[in-house]
């Protein structure tokens, strides 16, 4: 390997070593409106419209968000009433403790990993040790999951969840990979 092609990839390994280490750390931790703790902003609070100069509560706020008000999905249940409570020690724990241990990731990109993943080479279809490439398909199959990024036996009404029945909407596929929405614990 020459001097100059090895120094480029040492140098690649660095820079995606640090973007990796960047993204591990947004989104470590979530506030109480379920967003990564540190998000600012406008007037102070999610809670407030500015369009119509009103307030909502907490809970309608992540209703909206298809969450409950520990950040899990909407219709999580939970032994005991709460995942606030330790069954083992007997001990409840703050919000703010559980909220982080959480992570906030929205949106995917077309490889069904979090916007802003950086790939070695560029993508994650090429395989170093190999020198050889697989399908898109192949990688999202590997991963459990279908070109949507949805798991791989869902079926869709019309064939496809780009077009919404009711609306007559026809999203691209970047549209609805930026909707889909995840909080990983």
């Amino acid at each position: 390997m020459k001097a100059t092609t090895f120094s480029l990839f040492v140098l690649g390994m660095a820079l995606s070593a640090t973007a990796a280490a960047k993204q591990a750390e947004f989104g470590k931790g979530l506030n109480q409106y379920c967003d990564p703790k540190g998000t600012a902003y406008l007037g102070g609070t999610p809670l407030f419209d500015e369009t119509t100069g009103e307030y909502t509560n907490r809970m309608d706020y992540l209703a909206g968000k298809g969450l409950n008000q520990y950040c899990d999905p909407i219709d999580t249940g939970y032994i005991g009433g709460t995942p606030l409570f330790d069954e083992r020690t007997g001990e409840y724990i703050p919000l703010d403790d559980y909220l982080l241990g959480k992570r906030w990731v929205r949106g995917l990109n077309r490889y069904c990993d979090p916007i802003g993943t950086m790939y070695l080479g560029g993508t994650p279809l090429f395989d170093e040790s190999t020198a050889t490439y697989q399908s898109r398909e192949d990688y999202l199959a590997e991963k459990g999951l279908n070109l949507y990024c949805d798991p791989i036996d869902t079926v869709y009404a019309g064939g496809s969840p780009l077009f919404n029945e009711a609306s007559g909407v026809q999203l691209t596929l970047s549209q609805y990979l930026n909707q889909k929405f995840k909080i990983l614990n």
